[in-house]
Formats: C-alpha cells, sequence, structure tokens
C-alpha cells in the first residue's frame, strides 16, 4: 500500500514538472467600450515566466457572444518562442493579440461582455508538450448607445435652400394652374 502512494505521489509530482511552463499575458486594457461598427484592438504583452525557452503553438479566444466578429492576430503577431525568465527575448513587447468587431446593433443588447484568451505551447517545440495551456488572460467589451451625428451648419442651410426651392415651384405651378 505505502509503495502505491509513493508511486501515485511520485506520478503527481512528475506531470506537475511536465507542465510548469507558463506564461503571463498582460493587456494593455483588459477591457474596452465600443459601439456598433467598430473593431476594438487588443493589445498586450505575454512573458516566459519559466527557466526553459517556451514555443508558442496556438491559441483560444473563447468569445462567442453573439453580435460580434472575434479576429485572431496569433499567427500575424505572436512571436513562435520566448526566451527563459530574466534574457533577452523572454517578452514579446507590445502586440496586437486580437480583435474583437461589433456588428450591427440590432439584436444587440447594451452591456459587458466577457472573454478568456489562452496560449498553448510548450518547451520541446513539437512533440509531447507542444499543447500545455500556458497561460490564460480575462478580457471584457462594453457595448455603449451608438452617439447620433449631427449634421453641420451648412449642411442645415443646403437643405433649407432646397426645401425653399420645392416651396417655390409648388406655388408657382399652383398660380399657373388657377389662372
Amino acid at each position: 500500500m505505502r509503495k502505491l502512494l509513493c508511486t501515485l505521489m511520485l506520478a503527481t509530482l512528475g506531470t506537475a514538472a511536465a507542465k510548469a511552463d507558463s506564461v503571463t499575458i498582460t493587456f494593455d486594457q483588459a477591457s474596452e467600450t465600443g459601439t456598433a461598427g467598430q473593431t476594438l484592438e487588443f493589445f498586450g504583452t505575454i512573458v516566459n515566466d519559466s527557466n526553459t525557452i517556451i514555443y508558442l503553438n496556438n491559441d483560444d479566444l473563447n468569445f462567442s457572444s453573439p453580435g460580434f466578429t472575434p479576429i485572431d492576430q496569433f499567427f500575424n503577431t505572436v512571436p513562435i518562442s520566448l526566451a527563459p525568465s530574466g534574457q533577452a527575448g523572454d517578452s514579446s513587447g507590445d502586440i496586437e493579440l486580437f480583435d474583437i468587431g461589433v456588428n450591427s446593433p440590432f439584436g444587440l443588447a447594451l452591456g459587458n461582455y466577457s472573454g478568456e484568451y489562452t496560449l498553448f505551447g510548450g518547451d520541446d517545440g513539437g512533440a509531447d508538450t507542444a499543447q500545455d495551456n500556458l497561460g490564460s488572460a480575462s478580457f471584457a467589451v462594453d457595448v455603449t448607445p451608438t452617439v447620433g451625428v449631427t449634421p453641420e451648419p451648412p449642411s442645415i442651410y443646403l437643405l433649407l435652400a432646397g426645401l425653399v426651392g420645392v416651396w417655390v415651384l409648388a406655388s408657382r405651378r399652383t398660380r399657373e394652374q388657377s389662372a
């Protein structure tokens, strides 16, 4: 029994050591506000917290709320690997991680919508730990009402001049018909 318990403890510790790869994801702004028709850009920094090279193989943008279009930028901006903590190249620097398009306001309730961004990879560059969950960070999108656009004064004057012109033509036609 004691031998079985020791074997289970060692197996658990071995699994924890294999999953020790980790990164910290820090957003410039974890919560952004937008209106219908806008595309919100989420920038952030990825830092390797381990003592080995970490390969970044994939990501998961968990944001499935209707009325939004997630646009993943992983293959455009995220580096292939990060150096060990404390060495040059252990950070991605400030990069665009993903975008969220706010679609039509019809059917989209105003309010706060949350999601999670997760990175996968490992320290071997491909084989056994290539799909470890390296780190996650939460984010939010706050949808606000679209503010109406106020026309400039020259536009209003042009509209008024057109209405006066239509009125003059209509009154001239009425006088000609009555004569």
